[in-house]
């Protein structure tokens, strides 16, 4: 699968006439390492939804290219704290007291932390900066960056 393809799919289909998107989903769950990033990326933003924090209403305040680099090299703490570009409040706060008191979601969010973490340092070396930037907006990494942020993750 290219990596243009799984991007896309990391961003989920906007409804059921986005067939591209619809497409990519399909290939990229025919990958067990895929469908595992994608199925806790879609629990997170689903349960997300839930409490009315919806992914295309955050938009990141966004990391360069080699920031996303380093944190796929491996790199924590303040060196990749630009990652937790989405700073809106009331999500912020959301996030934190679902990952406090919903042990199913704590579970769920760790969960999809760990498979995404393992995608960036699989996937972020193949991309170039622009791709890099496709995925930084895609809803995946939007629930990648709240989530990392409130747990800790970039220090």
């Amino acid at each position: 699968m290219d990596a243009t393809m799984l991007i896309r799919a990391l961003n989920f289909p906007d409804g059921p006439d986005d067939v591209d998107a619809i497409d990519a989903l399909r290939h990229a769950l025919k990958d067990p390492a895929h469908s595992k990033v994608l199925r806790a990326a879609q629990d997170v933003v689903t349960l997300m939804a839930g409490q009315d924090v919806y992914m295309d209403d955050l938009p990141p305040e966004m990391a360069r290219p080699d920031v996303w680099r380093r944190y796929a090299a491996g790199e924590r703490g303040s060196a990749v704290a630009a990652l937790g570009g989405i700073h809106h409040q009331p999500a912020l706060e959301i996030a934190a007291t679902m990952l406090r008191e919903d042990e199913i979601f704590r579970d769920t969010a760790h969960h999809f932390l760990r498979h995404f973490d393992g995608l960036t340092a699989r996937l972020v070396p193949e991309l170039d900066d622009l791709q890099i930037a496709v995925l930084a907006d895609s809803r995946s990494s939007r629930a990648f960056m709240l989530l990392g942020r409130v747990s800790g993750v970039f220090g």
